[in-house]
């Protein structure tokens, strides 16, 4: 049965005001008339309501005072009346009786006919799905109202609990709690919060599409998910408890509303999270690229973020791999290369919660950047770092092929710079070999790899003028005299040693030292030729190879 309370949320029933007999309002309806004639009393009964302008009355109170006692003894819903076509204003006589007797006398507004609101009410009175389709067009307006006025989450969680009489949650895309309704502060609801939450996040994908499980400590409860769409991939969830049973007239189309509603909060919230990240990211910029000068601006602006200065820092870099025929589809559409980047940079956030990792999360042009924080430099610390990244990987392979790569550790914020750029030639050193889907850990380049990277004639120039005559040895015996100056320099010049290596007697050592000397014009003693032949030496294996 519905009473006048119920019929507020109805479209001209909005804007009306109850002038007298407020305690009435429970008093239930069945039925609507209109009517200006003074003897509509012969037309109404029980729990009939009177939509009237008040035009049998305008002159004389004691008839309406008479009509509203009448009215009461047959247990009548109430008048709708249009005070200010006739009346103007209601009589005070008449005001102290409906409170009174808790008759409730309702001032219409003028925009509305009676024609209008009657069809309004009985459309609702008859028909469920009516009722039901107005009850959530009630709570849509309720909560957007909130909405505009910066009604935080647990406000519009709060009173979708109280619009539905049900305990209410709002969980994130991981099933973590955001919002609560008020039953869920109780010490009895707190077992039941974890034991949902444990619930729906063994089943996180049903889960955010909306489903519903039975609570085992609770026999014959249930609770019902229902997905909440954000800006990220996955779905939030508004939880409620026994939504297979609301009181009449909340309706799933209702929790629909409402949870547009906290959609677009979230959404909104989430737009206020994106301006913070670009100031993140503006900061790391300045950081890499050297612009920030002082080390007391580097720790503020870095703790602001997470970044703290008495710890050993890592970075990883990660990026979507340039190949194959889905990357190249998707440079054609900048909006899908937002939503992947904003999709990839979301599933890092959670690796980093997952993984329990101390790791602050920039982006830089097309790389996901992560510096990674800890104690001290070791193996276990590696090792963490290592399957941190691995399951990272694996958890963000999918039509695209994403790629890795780990810097050395540094010890200092201002060193940051450096752990970026060997992270990034690690992801370059990487696809210079032609690999995909890779992870790839920093490692200072050798020597032999610094001098592959010199243009050919300029490795040959060098070698040519160095060894000169024995840069290409034909002979038995410069072939020798090759040889030995490699291992003479490779046992420190100590001709003991090498005699020992090349199984020949001292003085043969000696002899051909000087006369490799002579020939070259240098002495080995000196630790700048030193060098140069032995870089000559290594020049001389690489050309070797390439050919």
């Amino acid at each position: 049965m519905k009473t006048m309370n119920d019929l507020f949320i109805l479209e001209g029933m909005k804007e009306s005001i109850v002038l007298a007999g407020h305690r009435g309002l429970t008093r239930n309806v069945q039925f609507v008339n209109i009517s200006d004639t003074p003897d509509i009393i012969k037309f109404l009964n029980k729990d009939h309501l009177l939509l009237t302008t008040g035009y049998a009355f305008k002159d004389d109170t004691q008839k309406l005072c008479e009509l509203i006692r009448q009215m009461h003894a047959l247990n009548c819903s109430g008048i709708v009346i249009k005070i200010n076509r006739f009346l103007k204003t209601l009589p005070a006589e008449v005001k102290l009786l409906a409170d009174d007797l808790a008759f409730p006398i309702i001032d219409l507004h003028t925009d509305h006919s009676l024609g209008e609101v009657s069809r309004h009410i009985l459309n609702y009175l008859n028909d469920h799905e009516a009722e039901q389709l107005y009850y959530a067009l009630h709570v849509q307006k309720e909560f957007s109202d909130m909405m505009i006025k910066g009604y935080s989450l647990n406000a519009l969680v709060e009173q979708l609990g109280h619009f539905l009489l049900r305990p209410t949650l709002l969980l994130n895309h991981r099933g973590e709690k955001i919002a609560q309704s008020h039953d869920f502060r109780k010490e009895s609801m707190k077992i039941i919060e974890q034991e949902i939450i444990e619930i729906i996040k063994k089943d996180l994908d049903a889960a955010r599409e909306g489903n519903t499980y039975a609570i085992p400590s609770k026999e014959n409860q249930s609770i019902s998910t229902f997905p909440v769409q954000t800006k990220r991939q996955d779905n939030s969830m508004l939880v409620i408890i026994d939504s297979l049973t609301l009181p009449y007239p909340s309706s799933q189309m209702a929790i629909e509303q409402a949870g547009n509603v906290v959609s677009f909060t979230i959404i909104k919230e989430q737009a206020i999270e994106e301006n913070s990240r670009l100031l993140k990211n503006n900061f790391f910029a300045d950081l890499i690229e050297m612009r920030i000068q002082s080390d007391e601006e580097i720790i503020s602006r870095g703790n602001f973020y997470g970044l703290q200065e008495d710890l050993n820092n890592i970075c990883i870099i990660c990026t979507v791999d340039p190949k194959g025929e889905n990357y190249e589809t998707l440079q054609l559409y900048e909006k899908k290369v937002g939503e992947l980047y904003h999709s990839i940079y979301d599933k890092l956030e959670d690796e980093i919660i997952d993984a329990q990792v101390n790791a602050t999360l920039f982006t830089k042009e097309k790389y996901f950047v992560m510096i990674v924080q800890f104690p001290d430099i070791t193996e276990t610390e590696m090792k963490h770092i290592t399957k941190f990244v691995e399951t990272a990987q694996s958890h963000l392979q999918g039509d695209f092929s994403i790629s890795f790569g780990v810097s050395n550790a540094v010890h200092s914020l201002r060193d940051i710079p450096t752990a970026y750029h060997e992270a990034v030639e690690a992801i370059m050193n990487g696809y210079d070999l032609n690999m995909f889907g890779f992870i790839n850990f920093y490692r200072t380049r050798e020597l032999e790899e610094l001098l592959k990277i010199i243009p050919k004639k300029d490795l040959k120039a060098l070698y040519e003028n160095t060894l000169k005559s024995l840069a290409y040895p034909k002979t038995k015996e410069d072939q020798e005299l090759v040889k030995t100056i490699q291992v003479y320099l490779d046992c420190q010049c100590e001709i003991s040693e090498t005699s020992r290596k090349l199984f020949i007697h001292r003085n043969t050592v000696k002899y051909r030292i000087e006369k490799t000397e002579a020939l070259l014009n240098c002495s080995f003693r000196d630790p700048a030729y030193s060098l140069r032949i032995r870089v000559a030496l290594i020049i001389g294996s690489i050309l070797e190879e390439s050919e």
